[in-house]
């Protein structure tokens, strides 16, 4: 076989020892570099113990990393944008991050007519629910505006649907309301809400369709309140059985895929909906949610968690929850009071989120530059447990600490090796080979070229023993500086796949 990288899941099973590695608690596996003519090199990985992310020791202590103006930086792109490229942190280095935010959150403006004909040049089947999700994974990496995409991805975790219930058949439903989110992206609550009470995919989702005037369906209406706006215990029983009646003749086409509204079918009576009495509506009940105390809060908490860190105080949420009532519950105005706020940038917000396997990915493709049409991206998340279109239930895919298990972390080391390589199985290959050679600076020795990756790819925070590690499976043999252009080639490749294992890449 030529110079490659591949996965030995035997060695994993066995714990091997030969090679590289790099310290932390659990599991471990090997990746193994296999160059031409030569015998079989491994480098052995050891991750956070299985289900739970706990990264190796850092070179900075995560409670000073983001002292770093240009660690800043990093992690603020990698939150917004899927990754750290290095054209992006060249471009916005030295800016004030206020300003570098109000860029990011121009994006959706930008021209994106070029990702549009390349998507149109896949030859994708959107009636079909794989290639649907092939189709937003290749726009993520295509995209220059991968903000806006990362919005899109945080409604869709949010405002859920799935083919589940839509079905295989009505799967092109699921486009359109990835459409109407992206549409939206950085719109009010109240506008999402009151479009998505209309979306075919919701109504079947949640079972809207079918509410009639007398036979009223309550699961919209819960969740409506539960999830979307106030959360538990912040409603009574009775508001979901009056906000239930208000919802009723909305319903769909005869063909199933659109909303019409079915006056004969509505409950007209006077409804009683958290304290306010009359002839209600779908969209009366938003206006009526919008207007408690606890929505900001909500809004605020959602927000927030997608992109900073789990659990914040209520003194962090007020100032946050603050800037969604008084901009009418704006995405662009709570995201940018998050993404320029001091705890975004406080030592808990460092690392302390798990990558989904989608923004894992998207983020690596993009930071390697393969573009192709999806599939490979598509069948790698899902292995890693995540299909885009077809959340767990109405909360979205649990995320956290629950992403990293045996399985699901060696299916992201298989996915970094297959990526480096240029693709996977056939059927999933990618249209083009990956520029590792773009994350380097014609480094001239080992410990240059570990230095460059690293800074890449995990902000440069790596202990010193990983450093070694790293650098030493680059000598390996006669020396990195002495190595023929292939084997050269082959090892840089080799060590972009173990730091796109490594525990730290793990972490966002």
């Amino acid at each position: 076989m030529g110079n490659g990288v591949r996965v030995s899941r035997r060695r994993f099973l066995r714990g091997a020892t030969a090679g590289v590695l790099l310290t932390a608690g659990g599991a471990s596996a090997a990746v193994v570099m296999r160059e031409r003519g030569g015998e079989a090199r491994t480098a052995v990985l050891r991750p956070g113990a299985p289900s739970v992310a706990t990264p190796a020791p850092a070179a900075t202590a995560p409670s000073t990393a983001l002292r770093d103006p240009d660690v800043r930086l990093r992690h603020l792109l990698r939150r917004t944008t899927f990754v750290a490229l290095p054209a992006d942190v060249r471009h916005f280095s030295g800016q004030p991050l206020d300003s570098v935010v109000d860029q990011l959150l121009g994006q959706a403006a930008a021209d994106d007519t070029l990702t549009e004909s390349a998507l149109a040049g896949l030859g994708l089947d959107l009636t079909k629910p794989a290639d649907i999700v092939s189709w937003w994974l290749a726009r993520m990496v295509l995209t220059p505006r991968p903000m806006l995409e990362r919005m899109t991805l945080f409604w869709h975790g949010l405002l859920t649907s799935g083919i589940a219930k839509t079905g295989a058949r009505r799967a092109s439903l699921l486009l359109d309301q990835n459409r109407l989110f992206r549409a939206h992206a950085f719109d009010t609550l109240d506008v999402l809400l009151k479009s998505v009470v209309r979306d075919p995919a919701m109504m079947l989702w949640l079972d809207l369709a079918t509410s009639k005037v007398g036979h009223a369906n309550e699961n919209y209406a819960r969740e409506l309140m539960e999830m979307f706006t106030l959360g538990a215990g912040n409603y009574s029983e009775q508001d979901v059985r009056e906000s239930a009646r208000a919802h009723t003749g909305y319903a769909l086409s005869a063909r199933g895929t659109q909303f019409v509204f079915r006056p004969a079918q509505h409950d007209n009576g006077p409804k009683t909906f958290l304290g306010q009495t009359g002839n209600l509506d779908a969209d009366a009940i938003v206006d009526i949610i919008l207007k408690q105390p606890v929505a900001a809060e909500h809004f605020a908490r959602k927000v927030f968690e997608s992109f900073a860190y789990a659990a914040p105080g209520a003194a962090t949420l007020a100032p946050i929850a603050a800037v969604a009532r008084s901009s009418g519950f704006s995405l662009r105005a709570v995201m940018r009071a998050v993404l320029t706020s001091d705890a975004f940038y406080a030592p808990q917000a460092y690392r302390a989120q798990v990558k989904s396997p989608t923004e894992y990915v998207v983020g690596a493709a993009r930071l390697l530059g393969v573009q192709g049409n999806g599939r490979g991206l598509a069948q790698a998340s899902r292995l890693m447990g995540q299909v885009l279109f077809n959340p767990p239930d109405v909360s979205g895919w649990p995320g956290g600490r629950t992403w990293i298990g045996t399985s699901t972390w060696f299916a992201r080391v298989n996915f970094a090796a297959a990526l480096v390589n240029g693709g996977g199985r056939a059927r999933a290959r990618t249209a083009q080979a990956p520029n590792v050679a773009s994350l380097f600076a014609s480094p001239a020795s080992a410990q240059e070229a570990v230095g460059q990756a690293a800074l890449a790819t995990v902000d440069g925070q790596l202990s010193a023993p990983s450093r070694a590690a790293l650098a030493a499976y680059l000598d390996d043999g006669a020396g990195f500086a002495t190595l023929a252009a292939d084997q050269r080639d082959a090892r840089l490749r080799g060590l972009v796949a173990l730091l796109l294992s490594s525990p730290e890449y793990q972490l966002a």
